[in-house]
């Protein structure tokens, strides 16, 4: 009788070098170490630019009646793109998984599908504790400026950028496992930064925590994820 074999398909590609385990390592220390720069730099932001920054984009910017009014009511799809890249990176890795697919594009199918709905969630349990006031809401009450702890309410749900967290972790599973991309993706980021501050949804604060907390959040679930042994010879961070 004869027996049926799925034939497992490691296939290296051609743009990764396989290095040392120690290196995915080194990245997260680097990543843990630059909390206190990075929190230092949000601070200052927080005291002495997120203010003055704002009120130039208000001045500058919203004196356009056309930007104003573009830019007024855009619709936050932040939810059905976290759950559509979530459901769409899982069906495909286990598609893949059935053909024997063992290599990087499968990897990223797997890390995007955890890396997603962490973000979305992490996002969103931070704005909870911070309270921090929008910065439009604050631009009409100018004296709430500042955090307002376990508030709850939406008007103060603007640290950190929950965009920024979100395209931050996917772009870095990408930057990690497809390098040869890194240019756009840097790219996607800071049109992203600058379109979240000239439309004065976010300080510049928002987004400087928002996108460190994206990066942390690809690092635990790429870490997850590296556990698989399968995965072993893609899971090698680049340089």
């Amino acid at each position: 009788m004869a027996t049926g074999k799925v034939h497992v398909m490691v296939q290296p590609s051609p743009h990764h070098t396989i290095r040392p385990a120690q290196s995915r390592l080194r990245y997260e220390t680097a990543l843990l170490l630059s909390l206190f720069p990075v929190a230092l730099v949000t601070y200052l932001c927080i005291r002495q630019f997120d203010i003055a920054i704002s009120l130039a984009v208000q001045r500058w910017l919203f004196v356009n009646k056309g930007w104003s009014q573009h830019t007024a009511s855009i619709p936050d799809a932040l939810l059905i793109l976290v759950v559509s890249i979530t459901i769409g990176a899982y069906v495909l890795f286990r598609y893949r998984m059935s053909r024997g697919e063992i290599n990087a594009a499968t990897l990223t199918c797997k890390t995007l599908a955890m890396a997603a709905p962490i973000s979305f969630i992490a996002k969103s349990v931070t704005k909870y504790v911070f309270g921090r006031i929008n910065t439009r809401e604050w631009l009409l009450a100018p004296t709430e400026y500042g955090f307002h702890w376990f508030s709850g309410d939406d008007r103060y749900s603007g640290f950190p950028s929950g965009h920024m967290a979100v395209f931050a972790a996917l772009i870095a599973v990408l930057w990690r496992l497809h390098p040869r991309y890194r240019p756009p993706y840097l790219a996607i980021l800071l049109l992203l930064a600058l379109a979240l501050i000239a439309t004065n949804y976010h300080f510049l604060s928002d987004v400087i925590a928002g996108a460190y907390l994206g990066l942390l959040v690809e690092a635990c679930a790429f870490r997850v994820v590296a556990r698989d042994s399968r995965f072993r010879p893609f899971s090698r961070q680049e340089g």
